[in-house]
Order: C-alpha cells, then structure tokens, then sequence
C-alpha cells in the first residue's frame, strides 16, 4: 500500500536531535477572520462582506462584521502574542482598509492601523511577515471582474507599492495566501485560466518591483499536499499522482520557478491552450523569490480511475485520524511536501506557513480549554519539522494557524483552529493548554527536545 512505503522511509532515523533551536516558532491569522470593523474608518466593502451578507453563503448566517474584533482590540492581542513567546506573527493586510474605488484617495486611517500594529510587534521583537492578498479583494474590483481582468495586475501590484513604501521595516512579505484556493472556488472572478494567469503575473510584478526598490525578502504561499499512489508497483497510480500533483501543486510552482506551467497542464483541466505565457510574461511569474511558503494540512492517497477523466484520478479514504474539518492528519506529509519541493526546484528557503487542526473546543467551569488533540497534532507536525531540518532541507520556520479562532470562511465560528478560545459575543480571550504547551515549546529547550523525541 502506498502508505506503508512512505513510512520506511523514516525507520532507519535511529536517532533525534534538537535541530530547531535557530527556528522561527510563529503564528498566522488572516484579514477578515479576526478584524471585524468591516466598515470602519474608511474601509469598502470586500467581496466577504457581500458574501456574507448575502443569506445561504455562510454557516448559520454568521460573517465577519466584528470577527475577533482584532481592529479594536490589537493591543491586547499583540500581549497576548508577546507573552506565548513567538517569534513571527503572519498576518494579512485588507485591501479594502487600504484602497478606495479611483479616483478616490488611499485611506490613511487603514494604513495607519497596520502602521501601529507592525510597530508594536516590532516593540516585543516579533517579526511581521505579511500576506498582501488572503481572498478579500474589494467589491469595486470583484465588479470589473475581479482576477478575470487582466487590469488587476496593475491594481494589485499598485496596492503592494502602497503597502512596502509605508511599511519599510516589514522585511518578509508574502504576496498571495493560496490561490488555488480563491482561484478554484470561483471567489473574485468567473474565468478560471485567467485568474490563474493573472495572479502569477500579479506575483511576478510585484516581486519584481520589490526586489527592485527594496532590501527585504518576498515570496508566497501555496497549499501544497505531495500525493502518495495507493501502490508504488502500479504504473496506473504513479500516473494518476502525477496528473494530479501538476493540476494542484504544478500549475503554481513551474511558473514561480521554471516560467511554464506543467506539460498537459490544458488538457488536465479541459482547457484549450488557455492556460499559457508569452515569452516576456515567462520572464516575469519566474522572477525569483527569497523563500517559498507552505501551507501544510494533509497528504492524500490516489488511484487510477479511468472514470474520473481528465485527471483519471481519484483519492482514496484511509484510516486515518481526521479533524472536525474531515481533513485527515497525515503529519509525515509535511516532510514529504518540503522534500519534494527542494528536490524539483533547487535550494529554496522554506517556511511552513500555515499548519493547524480544527476541534470542538470547549470552555470548562473553571475558565480553561483542554484541548489535548491539538497538541498532539502539533506535537507531531512539529516533530516532523525537525527531521525535515535534520535531513538538511532549509525549512526555517513554522506558523501555526491559528492564534485565534476565528471566521473560517463559509463555516462561519463553527469551526475552532485557534491557540485562543474567542468566547461569542464577548469576545473574552482565553488560552488554552495549546497556547502553554506551544509557549514551553519556544522557551524551554529541554521540554522542545523531549517533545520532540516523542516522535
């Protein structure tokens, strides 16, 4: 089975050493799931607030109108980050916050916000790496058509020069947060092969521009999985991983790095030759990037199904542990995506920049959450983080998602990643045990090393 293979591959580790001591230990939160403020102080309306607005898009009728209320409360939360003791906090700038319908002007009340915010970070030295774009692009672009107009590019790579001149001491920048994400579910646009285009050319733009004026570093974040055959020895299943890896991990990395998209690419998606660069635009998506970021959640299982054409592909359910989400925890995974990266495109520094567990937490009589499945499924990613160093792949830091629980999406509060319980409606902040195990973790090398050798 296809599996089994996978884990020889680690049986002959005989030993375990602590090798994330120069480790960036951070956490991730995202624009529109934790601000709330949705029309606060100039900002537009985003295309989540029409989506959830509207009735039917999201679970139980929730949005993100105040969310965790971080625009109001980031001081405290900011607190709460410097005491668990990370390193880095991810975080997303709202473009709505930011830009305003032309020919109105930029809103300096949203620019100030993220001022303040990274400038306190930087006071308990805490590194802010930013995300540019997590999937709340602006009704007034959604209107002109979103990622499907070639004008975006300009648009995006306008926004990102807004934000690097007043931010000058961010030195990680990040310009997409999945895109196969927003890309696939249609949110932004309504013409898959362009939006696909338009993106890396976005990408390709704005890392050129900031490699171009500035010293820092730039790169993105895709959400990679490395697909396992069922059976290694059968050449239908290898062919059925390999058509799927290029339609979900391909089509964004051989731009980023080659300047192409995969071969067969078009027909993998019953396109006709739409999916393409011209020479120049190769050039460009292929500007180089200073780290690549993962976000990591599972590793599936395929098999050949000739009934499943393009891709003749289907996944098979194994017996594995899944989250509320029924995404199944496959912590080996994360070694087998970063490995697979460096092997097919050269040595890239790596972060993982997303990595986190959904559970129905529960807030106990005595004002605690025990949320023991979460530290193990950190435990074991974590330690699957330092083998992945050991074996001397440039993996140089690990996000957990989330801080908080927050508005996941079309799920609404119903679905709790964070490493600090939000109580609705009073939005009180409580740690739980995952937020003090994850601060021993930082801090005590001993109890990191043990941890690790949990493995």
């Amino acid at each position: 089975m296809g599996d089994s293979k996978v884990f020889k591959w680690f049986c002959h580790f005989d030993s375990r050493y602590n090798m994330l001591d120069n480790f960036v230990f951070g956490v991730a939160t995202s624009a529109y799931q934790i601000e709330g403020g949705w029309d606060a102080d100039g900002k537009v309306p985003s295309i989540w607030d029409e989506m959830s607005h509207t009735p039917g898009h999201v679970q139980n009728g929730h949005t993100g109108d105040i969310a965790c209320d971080h625009y109001h409360r980031w001081k405290k939360d900011v607190h709460l980050m410097a005491d668990l003791g990370i390193q880095a906090y991810r975080f997303s700038i709202s473009w709505s916050r930011i830009m305003p319908e032309p020919p109105k002007e930029v809103n300096k009340k949203g620019i100030k916000f993220y001022q303040k915010l990274v400038n306190k970070l930087l006071d308990y030295d805490i590194e802010p790496f930013v995300t540019l774009y997590h999937w709340d692009l602006p009704k007034w672009l959604d209107d002109i058509g979103g990622w499907g107009n070639p004008d975006i590019i300009k648009h995006f790579k306008g926004f990102a020069s807004v934000m690097f001149e007043a931010l000058p001491d961010v030195e990680h920048w990040i310009s997409f947060n999945e895109p196969a994400v927003f890309v696939n579910n249609s949110w932004g646009h309504s013409n898959y092969p362009e939006a696909v285009r338009n993106v890396l050319l976005a990408h390709g733009k704005t890392a050129s521009h900031y490699k171009a004026n500035y010293t820092g570093k730039i790169g993105i974040s895709l959400n990679l999985m490395p697909f396992i055959p069922r059976d290694w020895e059968n050449k239908k299943d290898l062919l059925a991983v390999e058509n799927v890896d290029k339609r979900h991990n391909g089509i964004w990395l051989e731009p980023i790095f080659n300047g192409r998209f995969p071969d067969g690419i078009n027909r993998l998606n019953n396109l006709k030759n739409k999916l393409f660069f011209t020479k120049e635009e190769k050039d460009i998506v292929k500007t180089p990037i200073d780290f690549l970021g993962i976000n990591y959640y599972s590793c599936p299982t395929v098999k050949y199904n000739p009934y499943k054409p393009p891709v003749n592909a289907m996944f098979v359910n194994n017996d594995y542990l899944k989250d509320e989400m029924g995404v199944g925890i496959k912590p080996h995974g994360l070694y087998l995506i970063c490995k697979q990266v460096i092997e097919k495109y050269g040595d890239i520094s790596l972060y993982i920049t997303e990595n986190g567990c959904a559970y129905n937490d529960v807030l106990t009589h005595d004002n605690k959450v025990h949320d023991r499945r979460r530290i193990s499924y950190m435990r074991d990613h974590l330690s699957y983080c330092n083998l992945t160093v050991e074996k001397g792949i440039p993996l140089k830091g690990y996000f957990h998602w989330s801080l908080m629980d927050n508005f996941e999406w079309s799920f609404g509060y119903t679905k709790q990643f964070g490493l600090i319980d939000i109580h609705y409606p009073t939005l009180k902040r409580t740690p739980k045990d995952s937020y003090y195990w994850y601060k021993k973790i930082i801090k005590d090398e001993e109890f990191r090393k043990k941890e690790m050798e949990e493995l």
